[in-house]
């Protein structure tokens, strides 16, 4: 996965701000995981420079059992993802998957 990033990427993730470097990025992917994260994605379409993915995202732990529908979009330098900006459908069931 690290060759994909750009080592000076930047997500940009609402109610929580900017998560950025590849380092930091995947460290963060990680503990997300070990909380009961998951991804599934819909459909991904794009170009050399940007791409859109429209996801599902959803989070499984004690009594949380919720998800959200998720658009997504990156942009890509030289073939890396440099940045990524998400865009949630219910922000009220984002605040519950990465606010716990």
């Amino acid at each position: 996965m690290a060759t994909l990033i750009d080592t000076e990427v930047v997500w940009h993730v609402p109610m929580l701000g900017d998560v950025s470097g590849r380092d930091r990025l995947i460290e963060w992917l990680s503990e997300l995981l070990a909380q009961g994260f998951w991804l599934t994605e819909h459909d991904v379409f794009g170009n050399d420079e940007h791409l859109c993915a429209l996801s599902i995202m959803g989070v499984k732990r004690g009594e949380i059992d919720l998800k959200t529908r998720v658009v997504s979009i990156f942009h890509f330098r030289e073939g890396r993802q440099l940045e990524r900006w998400l865009y949630p459908e219910d922000p009220v069931a984002w605040k519950e998957i990465f606010g716990s």
